[in-house]
C-alpha cells in the first residue's frame, strides 16, 4: 500500500446522498473535533461505509488496557436532514505530500457519494480562554460563512489551519463543493470536553439535528464508551 486505501463495507457502493454534508472529526488540538464527533456518532443512527488506511499515519500503534489499535480512519453514513457522512479516525498524516493524498482522496469520495458541503472543526489552542469558547470560522463561500456564522454566533478566522481541518476545506472548494472551518478555542487539557461540547452545539445548531447537547460529565462518559466502539 503506497497510498491512501478506501476500503468499502457491503453494500456502501449503492450509497447516494441527496446534498449531503461530510463533518470531519479527526484528532487534533484538544482531541475537540474527535470527541464531538464520537458524541454524535452516538445519539444518531448511522452505518460504517467504509475504513481508510494510509502508509501517511503516523508509524506507531496506540496501546489501550494493552490491546493494541492501528492508524484508521472511518467514514460514517446518518440517514438525516440533510444526510450526514461523518469522518472518524485516530490518526492524520504525518507529511504534508500525505495530507494532500488523503484529504483529496475523502473530498473526492464523498463527492462521488454526493456531499455538497464540507464541515471541518478543530481546535484553537490559547492560554486563556474565554468562558463561552469563542469559534472561529472561515471559508471559501463569502455567503454561506456570514449565513452559518450568525446561526453560532461566531468569529472571522485570521491566521493559519494545519492539518485536515484547513486542507479538507480548501480542497472542496476546488472540487465545487461548499465548505466551513470552525476553530473552537481550547485550553490545555486534553481532551478539552467544553470545547467539543461548544462544537457539537454549532454543529447541532447550523445542521439543525435537534441533539441534545449533553454535560460535561456526561461528554467525557459518552466519549470514553464509544471510544469502545469506535477504535476497533
Amino acid at each position: 500500500m503506497l497510498e491512501t486505501e478506501i476500503l468499502l463495507e457491503d453494500g456502501a457502493a449503492d450509497l447516494k446522498l441527496e446534498d449531503g454534508v461530510l463533518v470531519e472529526g479527526l484528532p487534533g488540538i484538544g482531541l475537540v473535533a474527535k470527541v464531538a464527533v464520537a458524541y454524535m456518532l452516538s445519539r444518531m443512527r448511522v452505518k460504517r461505509v467504509c475504513r481508510i488506511f494510509s502508509p501517511h499515519f503516523p508509524s506507531l500503534g496506540y496501546v489501550s488496557e494493552g490491546r493494541l489499535v492501528f492508524s484508521f480512519a472511518d467514514i460514517y453514513y446518518a440517514d438525516s436532514r440533510p444526510p450526514i457522512l461523518f469522518l472518524y479516525g485516530n490518526s492524520q498524516p504525518s507529511t504534508s505530500y500525505g495530507q494532500y493524498d488523503f484529504c483529496e482522496k475523502i473530498i473526492l469520495f464523498s463527492k462521488q457519494l454526493g456531499c455538497r458541503t464540507v464541515i471541518t472543526i478543530g481546535g484553537y489552542g490559547k492560554e486563556v480562554v474565554s468562558e463561552r469558547r469563542e469559534i472561529y470560522c472561515s471559508s471559501t463561500d463569502s455567503a454561506l460563512l456570514e449565513e452559518w456564522m450568525r446561526k453560532i454566533n461566531g468569529i472571522y478566522y485570521v491566521g493559519q489551519i494545519v492539518g485536515a481541518a484547513g486542507l479538507l476545506p480548501v480542497l472542496a472548494a476546488e472540487a465545487g463543493l461548499r465548505n466551513f472551518s470552525m476553530l473552537v478555542e481550547a485550553g490545555e487539557m486534553t481532551p478539552d470536553f467544553q470545547a467539543a461540547r461548544r462544537a457539537i452545539e454549532a454543529v447541532n445548531n447550523i445542521l439543525d439535528l435537534g441533539l441534545e447537547i449533553p454535560t460535561l460529565d456526561e461528554l467525557s462518559r459518552v466519549y470514553m464508551q464509544s471510544l469502545q466502539v469506535l477504535e476497533t
